[in-house]
């Protein structure tokens, strides 16, 4: 390599450990963790999380569960049309060969 290309790409190492070393110095608490907020004093780990949202009793669950249940079973119920296309399908195959045939032919 020529020492033009040696400079050139030692400038461009040079840049990129700066930005590197630029994006580290830069970052913060609040930009690692969006709402941490430090109180100088360690957590108390003994008081239960609140939820966000109201959960969810067993019996609420159980309801949803036989809902979910069914409207599973009517979906079984339902006639499906896969059949009717796979036999559908077999015959477009031999026909189209046929076809195919045919046309190759005359």
């Amino acid at each position: 390599m020529t020492l033009a290309v040696v400079k050139f790409l030692r400038a461009w190492l040079l840049l990129a450990v700066l930005a590197i070393a630029g994006g580290c110095v830069s970052a913060s608490l609040e930009d690692a963790v969006p709402g941490a907020r430090n109180t100088g004093s360690y957590p108390n780990l003994n008081i239960p999380p609140r939820a966000e949202t109201e959960q969810l009793t067993d019996e609420e669950a159980a309801d949803r569960l036989a809902a979910l249940k069914t409207q599973r079973a009517a979906q079984k119920s339902l006639p499906t049309t896969a059949n009717n296309d796979v036999d559908r399908l077999k015959k477009l195959k031999k026909s189209h060969a046929q076809d195919t045939l045919e046309e190759i032919e005359n």
